[in-house]
């Protein structure tokens, strides 16, 4: 088993790759919720890629006990464009540093087979997500987490108690014209400043 990044008294967090185990664990990876087979399918698909060409760092939870894979999170470092202005020079705008919590599931097949264990996301979010963007805030400026939610209102109120809040109705649609990534068309962006 390879060194963790974190760990607590139930579960290590490893960067994607480090365990033998990581390639043959993800083809079994699943979600309960249809919506969220994107989670899936990057995890399956793109993940490593994205992992050697440094475009997103992502990491692997894992039961210490049993070494199942119950859950992954991907992160990347990125902005948040403000007060926006057309002017004749061109689009000026304040920038406010953050990082960008970019995929975040919990295996459903571990779930069913620990029916007993619950809030698994938040322990995932509060133990290892929140810490490691912590220490890099230590080390770079970083002012708030961000996230493009699917727009699945069960999942919107999670985040909230996670600690996530949603823009204005208005804000929220200018900062979705300028910044929404394609491949999260239909999703809803949520922040948490640190």
């Amino acid at each position: 088993m390879p060194e963790p990044v974190l760990k607590n008294e139930l579960f290590s967090c490893c960067h994607l790759g480090e365990s033998v185990r990581d390639e043959h664990d993800i083809k079994s990876f699943s979600v309960k919720d249809p919506t969220g087979n994107g989670l899936v399918n990057y995890l399956q698909y793109y993940a490593f890629s994205d992992e050697d060409e440094g475009n997103m760092r992502s990491y692997v939870i894992r039961d210490i006990r049993s070494d199942e894979l119950a859950g992954y999170f991907s992160l990347k470092a990125g902005l948040i464009s403000l007060n926006e202005v057309v002017t004749e020079e061109g689009i000026i705008f304040d920038t406010l540093p953050g990082v960008e919590m970019a995929d975040f599931a919990v295996n459903y097949r571990y779930l069913q087979r620990h029916p007993n264990l619950r809030g698994l996301g938040k322990v995932i979010f509060t133990d290892f997500v929140h810490p490691i963007i912590e220490d890099a805030a230590r080390r770079i400026g970083v002012r708030l987490i961000y996230i493009f939610a699917l727009p699945v209102e069960k999942l919107i109120e999670r985040y909230g108690e996670y600690g996530f809040a949603r823009l204005d109705e208005q804000s929220e649609e200018e900062l979705h014209k300028r910044l929404k990534p394609q491949y999260d068309e239909d999703c809803i962006f949520m922040y948490q400043l640190l």
